[in-house]
């Protein structure tokens, strides 16, 4: 269980969750597949396999979201829906309107529905207890704030927010390019640069040499980092973004043999409970050591967030 992309919300108020009744909580929810005119289904499942739906490591929990989607090629709709418009057209000798084509679109989609191939995914979420955040496994906001919803229906309450620091993601990145990164820290090979006054002015570097001067001349012409690929203490590659986000992680060898020889049997369970230990030990003194040279968590965190 190696998360590959972080995307990282925080809880405003502190929460004292019981594993019992958090789990009944997502139990209200749990997965269920689609129904025959149902185009998408999402609930919880067990993040394991088994019958629980957290895995728990102390005061670190694992918890998965299950999405199905009917597949419905927009295609298939339009050419049935373009083959009845020309039959009505030529049977009733008048033109089909846009307003018309719409409601045979839904039409079609309905009777489509049932003969649909699905498609599943699953988004995992990893709670910290201890530091008072939640983790997604993946960069989109979108789907992240999907399964924030209905963990906030199974749940009743969810106070969490982006994760908001003091100084902005791309303020520090550009002081790191400008001059250095901290000691444990390491410029890789790419950025993304941009001009604060022209969003389409974009400059997308890779397998460059960060410390050139061609590079530091683009900062000091003005230029603004908002993506960094870093290493951080030997132990992981990944770039960060202006979202204070981490994409593309890469695990060091070291740390991922260390999690193999804990399980030479390859149990599943074991396996798991052997890399959500080493990865969750691992991201969180990343994400302290990040928010400590963001200089904090945003004062913002500490007001009440609105409600969905």
């Amino acid at each position: 269980m190696w998360f590959k992309a972080l995307r990282i919300y925080q809880l405003t108020r502190p929460q004292t969750w019981q594993s019992q009744s958090f789990e009944e909580g997502l139990a209200k929810q749990a997965f269920q597949p689609c129904s025959a005119q149902q185009e998408q289904s999402l609930g919880w499942v067990s993040p394991t396999g088994q019958t629980t739906l957290i895995h728990q490591q102390g005061d670190q929990w694992l918890i998965a979201l299950k999405i199905e989607e009917k597949i419905l090629p927009r295609s298939v709709i339009n050419e049935q829906v373009q083959l009845l418009a020309e039959q009505r057209a030529a049977s009733e000798q008048r033109k089909i309107g846009r307003k018309e084509k719409q409601q045979l679109a839904e039409e079609v989609k309905i009777t489509l529905l049932p003969q649909a191939f699905t498609r599943s995914r699953q988004l995992h979420l990893w709670i910290d207890l201890h530091q008072q955040r939640l983790i997604f496994n993946h960069a989109s906001e979108k789907l992240c704030e999907l399964a924030l919803n209905l963990l906030r229906e199974s749940l009743g309450s969810l106070p969490v927010i982006p994760l908001n620091t003091q100084l902005t993601s791309t303020q520090v990145m550009t002081g790191w390019l400008s001059d250095q990164p901290p000691q444990d820290f390491t410029l890789l090979d790419q950025c993304e640069l941009r001009d604060p006054e022209d969003s389409q002015a974009v400059v997308r570097c890779k397998g460059q040499d960060l410390h050139s001067e061609e590079i530091r001349q683009l900062v000091a012409s003005g230029q603004q980092v908002t993506q960094l690929r870093l290493n951080w203490q030997d132990q992981l590659n990944f770039t960060l973004t202006d979202q204070l986000g981490l994409k593309a992680l890469q695990y060091a060898d070291q740390l991922l043999e260390e999690a193999a020889d804990v399980n030479p049997d390859q149990d599943p369970l074991i396996a798991l409970d052997a890399e959500f230990i080493l990865m969750t030990n691992c991201l969180s003194g990343l994400i302290d050591r990040l928010i400590q040279l963001h200089e904090g968590l945003h004062s913002a965190l500490h007001a009440e967030p609105a409600q969905a």
